[in-house]
This record gives C-alpha cells, sequence and structure tokens, in this order.
C-alpha cells in the first residue's frame, strides 16, 4: 500500500483499487508525538456519549426493510446543515431549514424509500410528523430534523408513521446503533459509516446515496455527531468547507436530488483548544471525503471510481467547472466503462461551453492530459502510447484517474480541483427505468 495526498491534511491508503480498499487518516496540525496520522475507522466504532437511537421496518416500502430511524441527543446540542439548492426541494427540507437557521437540534428522524417531494399533503404530513415526535420524545419542535428520502410524488403512509412514532418512545438505545446506518438508504448496495477519535475528541458519521448524485452542496443524507463544544458559527463554517472538497465534489448522474442533507450536530461535552479546533476540522473532512468516495463507490449500476484532477491558470472556480464537467461527461464515463483510452471524449468535455465564465479558447499547446499516470496528449503533441497496455490498466482497475492541466506552458497552475465520479452501465440504465414499477 502507499500513502497519497487528496487534500493537504487527508491522506489515502490505496492499493490503487478504488474506496472499498481505501484506508483513510487525517494529518493533526502541531503534534510533536511523532504520530501525526489518525486513523478513520470504517464503521461507527467512536460515538459521543448522551446519544440514542432506534431503527425500524414501519411499511414506508413493501419488501420489508429498513425504513425509519430516530437519533436523539439526551438534551438540545448545536446542529447546522447544508441543503440542496434544487428549485423543487421537499417539504421536509423546507421544515428542516428553519430549525437549522436557528441552530439547537435534539433529534433526528429519517423516513427512506419516499422522498414526501410534491403531494398535496406533504407540508402537512412533515408538520404531524414533528408534532408527533416532539410529543412523543419530549423535544421542542424546533429543535428536530426530518429527512425523507427516495420516490418522489407519492405522499406518505401516515397510517403507518403517526403510530410506529407513538409506540417508539422507549424503545431507544444507547449510542448509534448500526440499523440506524441501514435505515436511511434506498438503492444504494450497502451502509456507508465512518468515525474517529483523537484526545478525547470524537466525530461519528453515516451516509445514503447512489444515484441523483451532481451537488451543488451535497447530493444525498449524511449526518455526523461530535461531542465538541463548538459554536453554532464555527460548526457553521467548518461543515460548509468539508462539504466542499468532499461531498460538492462528486457525481453520478448529473442529477440534483430534491431532498440533500449534510447535518452537523454537536453534544457539546467537550471544549477544545485552539489546535484541536483545527484538527477537528482535518478530521470532519477526512469523513466528509471518505463517505463522499463511498458514495461514488457503491453507485447505481458502477463498476469502477472515476478521479478527476484540474489544475488551471484562471481560478478555483473554473477547475472546479471543469472537473465536473469531466466528470458528468456520459462519453467520459462510457468510455472508462468500455476501457476505452479515447482522450478526445477529455478534449470534448473540457471543451464544453458554460455561462459562468467569459469564453475563451482552449488551444492545444495549453493541454496536458494523463490516463492512469500515462501522459496521452501534451500540449499539441499526440504521444505515441502503448492504448492496447493502457486499456489493460482502466479494465483491471476499479479507480480510473484522469489528470488535465490547462495553461500555458511554463506558467503558474495554482488553482485545482480533484472530484470524484463513476463510470456508467446497463445496470445504472435497468436501475433507473425500473424505479417505480
Amino acid at each position: 500500500m502507499r500513502k497519497i495526498s487528496i487534500d493537504g491534511t487527508v491522506l489515502v491508503e490505496t492499493k490503487g483499487a478504488g474506496s472499498e480498499d481505501d484506508v483513510f487518516y487525517f494529518e493533526r496540525s502541531g503534534n510533536n508525538t511523532g504520530n501525526n496520522l489518525v486513523r478513520i475507522e470504517n464503521n461507527l466504532t467512536h460515538v459521543p456519549a448522551g446519544i440514542k437511537s432506534y431503527a425500524s421496518h414501519v411499511g414506508v416500502c413493501a419488501h420489508g426493510s429498513l425504513d425509519f430511524s430516530i437519533v436523539k441527543l439526551d438534551k438540545p446540542g448545536a446542529g447546522k446543515a447544508v441543503y440542496t439548492t434544487s428549485l423543487t426541494a421537499g417539504d421536509a427540507v423546507i421544515f428542516d431549514r428553519k430549525n437549522t437557521d436557528r441552530g439547537d437540534i435534539q433529534l433526528i428522524c429519517v423516513i427512506s424509500k419516499n422522498a414526501a417531494v410534491f403531494t398535496s399533503t406533504g407540508a402537512r404530513d412533515i408538520q404531524a410528523i414533528a408534532t408527533e415526535l416532539a410529543s412523543t420524545f419530549n423535544v421542542a419542535i424546533d429543535n428536530i430534523i426530518i429527512s425523507c428520502t427516495g420516490v418522489i410524488g407519492q405522499p406518505l403512509p401516515m397510517s403507518n408513521i403517526i403510530p410506529a412514532i407513538q409506540t417508539s418512545g422507549n424503545k431507544l438505545v444507547a449510542g448509534i446503533v448500526p440499523d440506524v446506518a441501514d435505515a436511511i438508504l434506498t438503492t444504494d448496495r450497502q451502509r456507508k459509516t465512518g468515525s474517529v477519535k483523537f484526545d478525547e475528541v470524537v466525530i461519528c458519521g453515516y451516509a445514503k446515496g447512489a444515484g441523483m448524485i451532481e451537488p451543488n452542496m451535497a447530493t444525498m443524507l449524511a449526518y455526523f455527531y461530535t461531542n465538541a463544544d463548538i459554536t453554532k458559527e464555527q460548526l457553521d463554517t467548518i461543515l460548509k468547507r468539508a462539504v466542499s472538497k468532499s461531498f460538492n465534489s462528486i457525481s453520478v448522474d448529473s442529477d440534483a436530488s430534491t431532498s440533500d442533507t449534510v447535518a452537523l450536530v454537536s453534544t457539546r461535552e467537550l471544549a477544545l483548544t485552539e489546535g484541536q479546533l483545527d484538527d477537528f476540522e482535518r478530521a470532519l473532512t477526512a469523513l466528509c471525503i471518505k463517505l463522499a468516495r463511498d458514495i461514488v463507490g457503491q453507485a447505481e449500476g458502477s463498476s469502477k471510481v472515476i478521479e478527476v484532477d484540474v489544475a488551471m491558470s484562471t481560478s478555483d472556480a473554473e477547475a472546479t467547472l471543469t472537473m465536473k464537467k469531466i466528470l458528468n461527461s456520459p462519453l467520459v464515463k462510457t468510455a472508462v466503462y468500455g476501457a476505452d483510452p479515447n482522450w478526445g471524449r477529455i478534449v470534448m468535455a473540457v471543451g464544453k461551453p458554460n455561462n459562468y465564465f467569459e469564453q475563451t479558447e482552449i488551444e492545444p499547446k495549453d493541454l496536458v492530459i494523463q490516463l492512469m499516470g500515462t501522459t496521452v496528449f501534451n500540449r499539441g503533441m499526440e504521444l505515441d502510447t502503448d492504448l492496447e497496455l493502457l486499456s489493460a490498466a482502466i479494465r483491471q482497475a476499479k479507480s480510473v484517474s484522469i489528470s488535465v492541466e490547462i495553461g500555458a506552458e511554463g506558467r503558474p497552475l495554482p488553482y485545482r480541483a480533484k472530484g470524484w465520479g463513476c463510470d456508467l452501465t446497463e445496470r445504472y440504465v435497468k436501475i433507473n427505468s425500473e424505479y417505480t414499477t
């Protein structure tokens, strides 16, 4: 194995086989113990004290899988979240935004297999669920987050959900049980969890997402819990920065969900030093990147992760946009699936026009492209590359790397963007052509 840097202080130990085999670390700041790297665990080993949870099947889905979960803090904590920018956001998101603006959160309820979006009773249903949760668990209605995920346009089965809430009050158990991470899933292949501990600081989290993934915030559901006593303003700032480097840098199919939520809640138990606050952000960022990579590694129908790294001379925003143009290209994604080292499709993707920046033509002499670490185009020169050998390397890999440099030769390229996506297979088409039937 070898350790490679993903984002300065976040490292991954990889066999080159993709996210399922990767081990993530963050590097502590100012640590003179000689052991600067802290490992991110691939489970919920480290959970803050003062949290209880419960998960069950309550009849939202017909086939008996877990579809309802609750996580409750013993007392209100500080909580912030980042939500979908969709113009058709769900009623649960609209409800949650008001509560996390206030920033005092004690209970998170997730209902899966139904998005509760664009139904005639949606707003009323979410309010009824919140009212019942507040009554059953003795929490303020303003301290609740409700998330719904699944099929759009179908009313929630309220005759199942309300009684399930009423009977769940005495079913909470200490900690966060793994079933909670399972209960938020829809088309995911498996649960996505992680946790980390340094000194006495604990952060844990879990996520879902497999399709409808192309964020301008975070396209999926993800929940993080910590014992760090951090102000609401600090939580908000740190969460947004971590999301930008992780969930905002992944794409499966260029479709943005109506229900996306990334929440961070603190039990406010442990005061941090300035150095620990810096390490907290590093740890959260590493955990976010790990879960984001899990999402694309387990995406609907995918067989390979695509990692795109772009360096430019113009701006961070243009580097990010170019990275996403490559990740979102169906032609690039299908070429990767077919192990076709067709770098012409990358040329096409970086050249697609946009409405965000002043258009300037990219000349061949200003472009460098690498596939799997092999330079295939270098400033106007096609190279004598063994394409059969490169195709074999792509076919055998679970993670395919694409690197692009755009800028005049010899000029600094200080603006970089790294993101992750996946290939496009027949299986993705089949899953989504039969989603409600």
